[in-house]
């Protein structure tokens, strides 16, 4: 990793480190699910358009589990998976391999 990545993931983690309150905490971590039922519940997902809450496993770029909140979509021209926000502010892209668990948004 170059010496710019690292200094804007420290810079990131600072923030998150200091202003806490500001970011969405997760409130439990759910359980692996097995990649068969997340490919099914993916599929149903983006065939009826209703919102849900991704948890993503730790990565290189995030030490933690991390939760994303939307509608998905699949990227047309690769493996990740598109989150639009429900605000549609935001845009998540998720390496599909990364998926930890994935539920319905109860309103």
């Amino acid at each position: 990793m170059n010496i710019n990545a690292m200094n804007r993931l420290s810079f990131v983690h600072y923030l998150k480190k200091g202003y806490g309150s500001l970011f969405p905490s997760i409130t439990s971590v759910q359980p692996q699910m097995p990649k068969t039922q997340i490919t099914t519940f993916l599929k149903q997902s983006v065939k009826q358009h209703f919102p849900v809450i991704v948890q993503v496993n730790p990565t290189s770029l995030s030490e933690t589990v991390s939760e994303f909140r939307g509608s998905v979509y699949f990227s047309p021209k690769s493996t990740q998976i598109i989150v639009k926000s429900d605000q549609k502010s935001i845009t998540y892209l998720i390496n599909a391999r990364d998926i930890r668990h994935i539920r319905k948004v109860n309103k």
